[in-house]
């Protein structure tokens, strides 16, 4: 972890979940943090990114909304209901990767180009902040299992061909994923994947392998869910493995118009205070730990 004089860079990298998405999605929480982190630690410097995905799978979720467009098929002209079903219920099944043959990578493009974006997107963090700077990743919804399977995927060497191929001799830390220090949960349906699995799956070793290596175990994993949120679920409990990886689930109150309800409770972690503070008093404790400074 570098330090330089008595500050630190931080690489924050955001991944959204299902629905049509903006591609600042993240800029207002990345805001609320490091407002947050400059009151208690204003040594650190967040350096955030948004791992926009959403144009990947909109292509498709049009074409295919136009190919239906003459069936004038119920409830698409008052309130686009159908559409909306193909846009959350089309990101999570068009991501899903396909049983493939060695080298038939292109049938998983979707999975594909979603983790390329990603991995640009640490590329750019590695550049702003440095290439082993501290990695946060904070994701939501399928974004946190999109987080997850990249994650995995680089740990366990089941990258495909091509661009992906390259990460684990990337000259930067970050980038191989070997920095990364928190990894936040919001509204995740991780639990829900697991059930492809009879054990209910293996996730993401954490704190990174690396990190572990140098006798660097500070960090967490956190899993933010609001009770009200039907896709959201807590993960300690699905194994032994998820609840040595999983710091702590955390239940939260999300704000918001009907927050109370099972959908409008879902997006509302990005403007949670618990979940804000969380965040940056954890990254602040990384700086105390890192230069034996005390935070505010």
């Amino acid at each position: 972890m570098k330090v330089v004089g008595n500050s630190m860079k931080i690489a924050v990298g955001f991944v959204h979940g299902i629905g049509k998405q903006k591609e600042h999605f993240h800029a207002a929480m990345a805001g609320l943090i490091s407002k947050r982190l400059g009151e208690i630690c204003p040594a650190v410097e967040l350096v955030s990114k948004g791992i926009y995905w959403a144009d990947i799978t909109d292509r498709l979720e049009d074409e295919l909304k136009e190919k239906l467009a003459p069936d004038h098929l119920h409830w698409n002209k008052w309130i686009d209901a159908r559409g909306y079903a193909i846009s959350f219920l089309g990101d999570a099944i068009a991501y899903q990767p396909l049983p493939h043959k060695a080298g038939d990578d292109d049938r998983n493009y979707i999975y594909t180009a979603i983790h390329e974006r990603f991995y640009e997107k640490l590329q750019e963090l590695a550049q702003c902040t440095g290439p082993s700077a501290p990695l946060c990743i904070i994701s939501h919804s399928l974004g946190t299992i999109i987080a997850s399977n990249f994650i995995y995927d680089l740990q366990n060497g089941r990258l495909p061909s091509g661009k992906l191929a390259s990460i684990s001799e990337d000259p930067s830390a970050l980038v191989r994923g070997d920095t990364l220090t928190h990894f936040y949960t919001m509204g995740s349906p991780i639990a829900i994947w697991t059930m492809r699995y009879n054990d209910f799956g293996k996730p993401i070793s954490f704190p990174s392998p690396a990190l572990l290596a140098e006798g660097l175990p500070y960090g967490e994993w956190v899993n933010f869910y609001d009770k009200d949120d039907v896709i959201a679920y807590p993960l300690k409990r699905l194994s032994a493995e998820y609840d040595a990886a999983v710091t702590e689930d955390v239940e939260v109150r999300n704000p918001g118009f009907l927050a109370s309800t099972p959908l409008n409770s879902h997006g509302g972690y990005y403007r949670s205070r618990t979940v804000i503070e969380r965040i940056a008093k954890s990254l602040a404790e990384l700086y105390d730990q890192t230069t034996r400074q005390p935070i505010r």
